[in-house]
């Protein structure tokens, strides 16, 4: 897109939210479809990079403006192949301090707004809903989606990333209260096990040893400290 025709934050947003998942599955050459390519292969990365860190750093407001479901669905959109956004985001297209700025973001995201909504909106923070609850099964499926966890498996091609993915994931241990955020953060460390066993244990042990969890989540951050998730 031109500078001209560049969209709108609150466009982008609405699109993602509301359009964007279901457009993905659209045949080719419909109206959803080209909608669809219109803002993924239209949008130009450094935009695309901006849009991203200023919707993570401050997601509060998509609690109350977007139903559960469609939350869920804005998740697999945005952090899937279904957009590509993250392969784009990666891409020498986007500069390193952007992509160190949008990868830190994704903290945010998780304490200010899936900490909120999961769990059936925090009614019951220790359920397991993983697989029960479209938008507990996303936050979950997170690091699977797009390989975002595939910056601190091969650091070579993504250096300045390694850090600042370990940094959300010590957040998210540290600080989200409901149990879909804690494990989606240890789906990661299990599956980052092999390349960073010490790393991550070192993590595994400390969440442990410092918070209160369900008996549940314990039982699965053993199984990540052992790099035994799916």
């Amino acid at each position: 897109m031109s500078d001209s025709s560049t969209p709108s934050f609150d466009a982008w947003v609405e699109y993602c939210f509301t359009g964007g998942y279901h457009d993905f599955h659209a045949g080719h050459g419909s109206p959803e479809r080209c909608e669809y390519e219109r803002w993924t292969e239209g949008l130009e990365p450094p935009t695309l990079a901006e849009f991203v860190v200023r919707l993570f750093r401050s997601p509060a407001f998509i609690a109350d403006r977007y139903t559960d479901d469609q939350i869920a669905d804005a998740t697999w959109f945005l952090f899937g192949c279904a957009s590509g956004y993250f392969h784009v985001l990666r891409s020498d297209a986007v500069p390193r301090s952007l992509q160190i700025e949008y990868t830190a973001s994704v903290a945010t995201l998780y304490t200010e707004l899936f900490d909120r909504v999961c769990c059936k909106r925090g009614a019951n923070p220790d359920g397991d809903y993983t697989n029960d609850l479209k938008v507990d099964t996303a936050v979950y499926m997170i690091w699977d989606m797009d390989c975002i966890e595939g910056a601190v498996m091969f650091p070579e091609s993504s250096p300045h990333l390694v850090e600042p993915s370990f940094g959300v994931l010590d957040t998210v241990l540290a600080r989200c209260c409901t149990s879909s955020c804690q494990v989606s953060a240890l789906h990661a460390l299990g599956h980052i096990h092999p390349y960073h066993p010490q790393r991550a244990e070192r993590m595994i042990d400390a969440f442990i040893a410092s918070r209160s969890v369900a008996q549940w989540v314990r039982n699965y951050a053993e199984q990540a400290r052992r790099g035994h998730v799916l």
